[in-house]
């Protein structure tokens, strides 16, 4: 049977909905209150959230590089960037989600050819060569600042028997999806690994690219909260959600030293529950204790001043981003690189 993180995400996510709105009928609150959680984010950061103003929301200190470029239109910017930051550099949809899309641009060549295929909202983001990366999850409530989860990305890697060449181990490893067509491109997939030797093959950190997810919670040290903490304090309307980070190495994580790649507000998933030796049981233990969370931080907020848009609105506009997120997952898996 399908390990649950990969069930399909609408079949694995119903009970977690359901809770949401049990809830929020015990706490008297209506579920458009849920957005307040993170009242200072648009709509909360409730489904496709808009990466760029979530991010730029917080200081920037601990934030590569980044930028917003409409393409076609701003193909201008696009060469700005790359002057200024160098190759190579991460474009990702601006609506993105499980690593649909991102692409990176190695060199001026391979950006030319991205730039002759590539149509939406996109953002530019400085390569950041740290290995490990980690996802960790932020909570403010009763005046309290905790991280609840942390998992570890362990990215696809293959070990060579000085026989087989990456594309034939890669299609040999056990997490091998079509997806992996995304990332694989960057390779010389006809390279023979020497026997023994050990070769990374991905640098999305999703786990529907690959990566598998480890539930290290148990990391998390005084000196990682205060880093943590230290930039939710540069904006207290962030009350719930998911930092995506990279670090040199655990022992610089655990220091607090660590770049932060992306944040995700009220629609974060605790990742850490996807750990493959977690059971199906424990995986909703952790996700629903999230779920009671984010209800007690929404109750806490409820009269906040924000706006919220309709759940009418939210919905199509959801739809809209899923289907161009899909465009752009298809015309990346396209482009020649």
């Amino acid at each position: 049977m399908q390990h649950f993180e990969f069930w399909h995400p609408r079949v694995f996510e119903a009970p977690y909905y359901a809770h949401l709105l049990s809830r929020c009928a015990l706490k008297g609150i209506s579920p458009r209150t849920i957005p307040k959680a993170n009242w200072a984010l648009p709509d909360g950061e409730l489904g496709l959230g808009t990466k760029y103003q979530t991010q730029m929301a917080f200081d920037q200190s601990r934030f590569p590089a980044t930028a917003l470029a409409r393409l076609p239109k701003d193909c201008a910017q696009v060469h700005t960037f790359a002057q200024n930051h160098g190759f190579p550099f991460i474009l990702k949809p601006l609506l993105g989600t499980v690593g649909k899309g991102v692409l990176k641009a190695s060199s001026p060549a391979e950006l030319e050819q991205l730039l002759t295929c590539l149509s939406g909202d996109y953002l530019l983001q400085s390569f950041c060569p740290h290995s490990t990366e980690f996802g960790v999850f932020y909570i403010h409530k009763a005046g309290i600042q905790r991280i609840t989860g942390i998992n570890q990305k362990h990215f696809p890697t293959v070990i060579g028997n000085g026989r087989d060449d990456l594309q034939t181990l890669a299609t040999a490893h056990p997490r091998f999806t079509h997806h992996w067509s995304m990332f694989l491109r960057y390779l010389d997939t006809s390279y023979v690994p020497a026997e023994g030797e050990s070769y990374r093959l991905s640098f999305i950190g999703s786990h529907t690219m690959g990566c598998k997810f480890t539930d290290d919670t148990a990391l998390s040290t005084p000196a990682l909260e205060r880093a943590v903490f230290s930039i939710c304090d540069s904006q207290p309307g962030f009350n719930f959600g998911r930092f995506d980070v990279k670090a040199e190495s655990l022992a610089a994580f655990q220091d607090g030293q660590f770049t932060v790649m992306e944040v995700n507000g009220i629609s974060s998933l605790p990742t850490h529950m996807f750990d493959p030796d977690n059971t199906l049981r424990r995986a909703y233990q952790i996700f629903l204790e999230h779920g009671r969370h984010l209800v007690d931080i929404a109750y806490e907020n409820r009269n906040k001043e924000m706006h919220v848009d309709g759940y009418g609105e939210l919905w199509q506009r959801a739809k809209q981003g899923y289907a161009d997120l899909n465009v752009m997952q298809e015309t990346a898996k396209g482009v020649s690189v």
